[in-house]
């Protein structure tokens, strides 16, 4: 290096330079500190404020250094012991934070717990080389020791890191910071090839002096609030000339007319885009969105949009968190936000994508809060076109739009669900109507089977008690009709309410005149029941079962589409909606039940001639039964208690009669018990009258039954001549197919039961083939076995 340089490096190493060197950083860093101050004040944008934090780090760790300078200086410490160190550590500091500054203008929690961190490791190797350093003072200089080699490798790491970060993030003004952290990487680089025998670096403090003044950049990398304005020339009050011009907004007729439009908007659907048309023609923005918040408010959605410039609605859509980190951060946790377009944030570039703009503009967003500090969603306004900056002004004026906004969005929200709740009952209600239509043809039909041949009403129950459930699904739904219109009651309806509640009202009047057709119908049936005796022919048991199988159709798609959206796959379902869904699929699971019963009914007298007796496992029987039931007994946490021979003679029967048999058994005493109770199986062999029986006994928890109703548990009850009996889980029709399939097998049925425990039901069947004369003993008219035939399964 030439002497001229040299004599200014040194210079710099003297205690007279240090105190330059000490007043011009602190003095660099305060005027950029000054600038980013008043542009927060103009414009109160985040990255202004945070640039003044960067900067105020920056500036009290140079007072800190200018004071122990100081200290120094008036010989109160040693400088040598303490400075050289320090210096070093607070250059390493300061590349810490100026990178900070420059990458990552808006909150960047990896960035900021980065930069925290590395600061206290800064602050530790600090303190580490003041403990070595001291006594070394006396015989060397800091430049020659190692302490000061690693200090200087750790700043040029950084450098080379804050470098890489600048050109992968690129933020705006990135080039300064670029020349700031080169600066930086050439002093410490050449104090590594031509150290200097001082316990200062002038070539490093030369760098610096250099670079810190372009911190005066900084904060202009934003363009600061203008009065700017669009082609729309607004209506304007002049003020005095002496006080400064304030942002004008929009009074002209078209502002009037959306803000008339939208105080008399009552549509659900057309209130979203009233209120970003009042709002964009207000606030003269180029685009404006509503958004709201869902129920767990974890998902955006965008209720509407307008476009000032095209005068065109937008349609609203789902927004992805993920493309808006900082928005939905803001909107859920009911804060505003504003941001430059020049901003490094995801939020800008997200924008762009979903609009499909290069440049979205600047951004303000305003929270919609309640009064009871529910956030709702929040209003967003952007600038593409006319790249208007928004000031705090704007979005104090903005703010207090929104919260007049409240009432009006929660009216529209709730309008929207009576809305959909309303027509999903009215869906359903259509839906039930026209099923109760089909049962009512298939009863006019079997009607005029039985005018020819007769008909027993027995056999009709279980049709009728099908179109009955239906009815009584009808029948509530027109009492949650009218609680959907009591959640309306005081508020004003509109053109499409009062059409939508005249329409119930027409459907509910059809509904009253099919009930008044059904009991014409079932007093018809009762007629031809005393009238007519015969038992129904092989044609008509086909023709029901085709007909069951035509319902089974329609309602296969019904639990079909309410599984899909149950599983919410199509849309998010609210508290009264899913409770809706789930009665349809359990009305209609019901109704298939029902069905089945019709179907086994009036298929079992023709199949009782088709009955083929052969060898048949037992225990293969009660692998399949309880492997039928073990649904119904695992909903219901039911323990099953089992005691079986180890080896029981193949019975002789039919092989599916006897699994219907156990099943129904099994079925009824799984209904009939409660949640974790105890049902127990029991299996054993009797022998009476030199025949050989097998015994099989069912034994449920579920309370026993009255003594009053033991003549009616083998009769076929329906709900619409004969209540169920309590204590037994069957609907009247499954133990009366039992009790039918047992005695065709020349077996015997009867049930036990004991009161405040449980019921014991027994089927008695033959090993072998039935011997000429004998049979099973007789029963008792009221289904219990004479004595001594008392059995119970015990474990």
């Amino acid at each position: 290096m030439s002497d001229f340089i040299t004599q200014i490096l040194s210079f710099l190493t003297t205690p007279t330079a240090n105190l330059v060197y000490y007043i011009v950083l602190p003095f660099s860093i305060g005027m950029a500190l000054q600038s980013a101050f008043n542009h927060w004040r103009s414009s109160e944008f985040p990255q202004a404020r945070r640039a003044m934090l960067g900067l105020g780090l920056l500036l009290s760790v140079q007072i800190v250094l200018f004071a122990f300078s100081g200290l120094g200086w008036q010989k109160i410490i040693d400088p040598n012991a303490t400075l050289p160190p320090m210096e070093r550590a607070f250059v390493l500091f300061g590349i810490i934070w100026i990178t900070w500054l420059w990458a990552f203008p808006e909150p960047n929690r990896g960035a900021d717990a980065a930069a925290v961190l590395l600061t206290l490791l800064v602050g530790t190797a600090l303190g580490l080389s003041l403990l070595t350093w001291p006594p070394q003072s006396s015989y060397t200089t800091y430049n020659q020791t190692f302490d000061d080699w690693l200090w200087q490798i750790s700043s040029l790491l950084m450098i080379t890191f804050g470098l890489l970060t600048l050109f992968i993030r690129k933020p705006n003004g990135m080039w300064n910071g670029v020349v700031v952290l080169f600066l930086g990487f050439l002093g410490h680089t050449l104090q590594l090839l031509f150290p200097e025998e001082s316990n200062y670096s002038g070539i490093v403090r030369l760098a610096y002096m250099t670079a810190y003044p372009i911190l005066l950049t900084l904060p202009q990398r934003y363009p600061a609030p203008v009065n700017s304005s669009l082609p729309i020339k607004p209506t304007t009050i002049k003020t005095d000339s002496s006080m400064p011009e304030r942002r004008r907004y929009s009074t002209d007729p078209k502002t009037f007319h959306a803000l008339l439009s939208l105080a008399a908007e009552s549509n659900a659907g057309r209130i979203s885009q009233a209120v970003t048309r009042a709002i964009a023609q207000t606030m003269l923005a180029d685009l404006c969105f509503l958004i709201y918040l869902t129920d767990n408010k974890n998902q955006l959605m965008i209720a509407g949009g307008y476009d000032l410039i095209r005068e065109d609605n937008l349609e609203g859509g789902s927004l992805n968190k993920s493309l808006v980190p900082m928005l939905s951060n803001a909107m859920q946790r009911g804060r505003p936000l504003r941001m430059p377009a020049s901003s490094t944030s995801a939020d800008i570039k997200g924008l762009g994508d979903l609009l499909g703009l290069t440049n979205p503009g600047h951004l303000l967003s305003v929270p919609i809060i309640t009064p009871d500090k529910d956030a709702l969603g929040g209003l967003l306004l952007l600038s593409p076109y006319s790249d208007r900056t928004w000031t705090a002004e704007d979005q104090a004026f903005l703010a207090n739009i929104a919260a007049s906004l409240v009432p009006i969005i929660q009216r529209s929200q709730k309008m929207a669900k009576l809305e959909q709740q309303t027509e999903q009952a009215h869906t359903q209600i259509t839906e039930l109507e026209r099923r109760n239509q089909e049962l009512l043809q298939q009863i006019e039909t079997l009607k005029a089977e039985a005018q020819k041949g007769g008909v027993k009403a027995e056999d009709l129950a279980a049709l009728m008690a099908a179109q009955e459930e239906s009815q009584h699904i009808i029948e509530q739904l027109q009492i949650e009709n009218a609680g959907l219109r009591s959640v309306g009651k005081g508020e004003k309806q509109s053109a499409d309410e009062l059409q939508i509640e005249k329409e119930l009202k027409i459907t509910l009047q059809e509904t009253a005149r099919l009930q008044n057709q059904l009991a014409d119908a079932n007093i018809k049936i009762l007629e031809l029941e005393k009238g007519h005796a015969a038992t129904r022919s092989t044609e008509q048991a086909e023709v029901i079962a085709s007909i069951s199988q035509e319902l089974r159709q329609p309602m296969s798609s019904i639990v079909g589409y309410t599984d899909l959206l149950l599983g919410e796959s199509v849309g998010i379902l609210g508290a009264l909606q899913r409770k809706f869904v789930e009665r349809i699929k359990s009305s209609t699971e019901r109704i298939g039940s029902l069905i089945d019963d019709m179907i086994q009914v009036s298929t079992l007298e023709t199949g009782l001639a088709g009955l083929n007796p052969e060898p048949v496992d037992l225990n293969l029987i009660i692998d399949n039964a309880m492997s039928y039931t073990s649904s119904q007994v695992r909903e219901k946490n039911i323990s099953m208690h089992l005691d079986l021979p180890k080896k029981v003679a193949a019975i002789h029967a039919d092989r599916e009669a006897l699994q219907q048999i156990l099943i129904h058994l099994l079925q009824n005493a799984g209904a009939a018990t409660p949640v974790e109770g105890t049902i127990k199986l029991n299996v054993q062999t009797r022998s009476e009258e030199g025949q050989e029986f097998v015994l099989i006994q069912v034994t449920d928890s579920g309370g026993g039954i009255p003594s009053v109703d033991m003549p009616r548990v083998f009769t076929r009850l329906y709900r619409a001549d004969n209540v169920l009996i309590q204590g037994v889980g069957d609907t009247g029709v499954g133990l009366s197919i039992a009790k039918t399939l047992t005695e065709a097998q020349k077996g015997r049925i009867w049930v036990e039961s004991d009161p405040g425990v449980g019921s014991t039901f027994s089927v008695l069947l033959p090993i072998a083939p039935q011997k000429a004369g004998g049979g099973a003993p007789s029963k008792s008219n009221d289904g219990a076995e004479p004595k001594p035939a008392k059995s119970k399964g015990k474990k």
